[in-house]
Order: structure tokens, then sequence, then C-alpha cells
């Protein structure tokens, strides 16, 4: 009877495939159903690009997310891993660090504070853009080439 213990043997592969690939779409149904109890106006996700923004607009499939900088763009459903919070170091550990970076730079007499270093580019006001490379084409007509 070795043809019934082939037929046994690929009986088995083939409900172990079966049981594998259920199993595989019911966790892919799971995400994309979390995904979605996620996408409501206001909720901040994580596209599988790793782009974060608070949603602002949902269209079908098409998805518009703000960027904490205020910019909007949109994204198609497939694109949204889920809901994310943003991975910003905290107020009071990003002020530690600058106060000890403060502290370092003037006792190492480099920077006083207050004063700008050197090589650091005078802002006057806060909507003034102030750019530190060089326009090529400004160069090319200042030496003459």
């Amino acid at each position: 009877m070795p043809g019934m213990e082939l037929i046994f043997m690929v009986a088995i592969f083939g409900l172990l495939i079966w049981w594998m690939s259920r199993s595989a779409k019911k966790q892919r149904q799971a995400q994309e159903d979390a995904r979605d109890a996620a996408l409501v106006v206001g909720a901040t996700v994580r596209t599988i690009g790793g782009f974060f923004g608070t949603v602002v607009d949902i269209d079908g499939d098409a998805i518009t997310l703000e960027s904490p900088s205020g910019v909007e763009t949109v994204w198609l459903r497939g694109a949204i891993q889920g809901p994310a919070t943003l991975p910003l170091a905290s107020t009071l550990e990003a002020e530690a660090a600058e106060a000890e970076l403060a502290v370092e730079e003037t006792a190492a007499g480099e920077i006083v504070a207050g004063e700008p270093a050197a090589n650091e580019p005078v802002v006057e006001s806060a909507n003034e853009t102030v750019s530190t490379i060089e326009d090529p084409i400004e160069k090319r007509d200042r030496d003459g080439i």
C-alpha cells in the first residue's frame, strides 16, 4: 500500500498549507480592521513609510494627512500602518540637554550666551529665511566666469 502513504502525505501537506494561509489571512484582516478603526478625522497615524500625520479628511481610499508643520498630503488607505504618537523628546529633556550644552560651551570659552557663533547667520525676524548655501549663478557672475 505505498500509494496510500503518498496520498496521506499529500493530504497532510495540503492541509498544512491551507491552515497557514488561513491564519495569515486572519492576521492581515485583524491589522486592516485595527487600521480602519484608527482612521477617524483628528487621529494621529503613521504610514508604512514612516510619515506621521493627523487625519483631516477621508474620501474613500484617499486619506488626507496633515504634517506637524501644517502641510497636507493625500495617501492611499493601504499606506496607513495604524495609529501612532509622534516620537518627540519631552520638553523637559530637550531643555535640560540645551542647558547642559550651553554650560559646556561657555566653560570652553567658545560661545558666550546670547551671542551668535561666528559661522552662524544672524536672522533679523522669525519670518525671514536665511540661506547658507552659495548660489552657483551668483558665484559665476561675481567671479566673471
